[in-house]
């Protein structure tokens, strides 16, 4: 059975896909100023040019650079075009389309290829390799922590990590037993969070907490991203807005999938003596189940 579906979707260009659309090429002051006002949207970009600067620790001229670089003539310009999207934001047209009539399957299999698509194309292949790097360094302990909706992704990466390498932990949900795990993070642990859509303070806290003891932040999150954006050390963004009212994690799952397989190819040695060990372990279970059984 085809369902039909038509979204009411707005022509404007959003400041956060011409941020996406120019990332890769902006300096590290100028993904810095892109972090602060993704992470404080939209607040901070209505500031005066000296106090968006001073949230961003830069210079004002370098705001200026940066608004040019996304395409604006000037701050004044910027800041109309932030009141603009304001507005339409108000009337639920950026974050829950208007559903006129019901799309096709296709059509909405058309919008998740979209959001694969777009958030591959911002992937910066470095900073994968820059996490790599660290995920690779078992004298470094990981713990990853996932918000409600982005549980089964951070469980996806749980997963892998656990394959490849020891000393992998979930943080629980909990905050009492959050608390108890927080305060035994040792200087360079890597902490993994995942914060998207109405981005949960917990997990903020949680993100600023593990930087103040010397953790290595890695936080996945996306396109408006999360506060804890401002403490993280690495930073992934994924695409998760479609006509749906749910968000698609496929975006995530795809960073994940890649930091992974890039994972495997750097460990694939140690990575085939634990699947080995592994499965010698399970045998010996296994038989010992079934020698139980007979004796019953």
């Amino acid at each position: 059975m085809r369902i039909r579906l038509q979204v009411d979707e707005s022509p404007q260009i959003l400041i956060s896909d011409r941020i996406s659309a120019a990332v890769n090429s902006m300096t590290s002051s100028e993904k810095r100023i892109a972090r602060v006002f993704l992470a404080r949207y939209p607040t901070v970009g209505l500031a005066s040019v000296t106090e968006f600067a001073k949230k961003a620790e830069v210079s004002a001229p370098t705001v200026l650079r940066f608004v040019a670089r996304l395409g604006f003539d000037g701050y004044p310009t910027f800041r109309s075009a932030l009141r603009d999207e304001i507005e339409v934001s108000q009337n639920h047209r950026i974050k829950n389309p208007q559903i006129k009539v019901l799309a096709t399957g296709s059509h909405y299999g058309n919008e998740l290829q979209e959001v694969v698509r777009s958030t591959m194309a911002e992937l910066d292949t470095a900073l994968v390799e820059r996490v790599v790097d660290l995920f690779s360094d078992d004298r470094r302990s990981i713990h990853v922590l996932g918000e409600d909706v982005t549980k089964s992704v951070a469980g996806h990466l749980l997963y892998y990590l656990r394959k490849m390498r020891r000393s992998v932990f979930e943080i629980p949900a909990a905050v009492q037993e959050r608390v108890d795990r927080i305060i035994d993070l040792r200087k360079k642990d890597i902490v993994a969070l995942f914060d998207t859509g109405h981005h949960r303070t917990d997990v903020v806290t949680t993100a600023r907490i593990c930087s103040q003891r010397g953790c290595t932040v890695v936080l996945f999150t996306d396109q408006l991203m999360s506060e804890a954006s401002e403490v993280a050390t690495h930073v992934f963004r994924a695409k998760v807005v479609t006509s749906s009212s749910w968000e698609s994690l496929l975006g995530l799952n795809a960073i994940v999938e890649s930091i992974a397989l890039a994972l495997d190819h750097r460990l694939s040695a140690v990575v085939r003596e634990r699947a080995e060990t592994v499965e010698l372990y399970r045998r010996e279970f296994h038989e010992q189940a079934m020698s139980t059984d007979r004796d019953r």
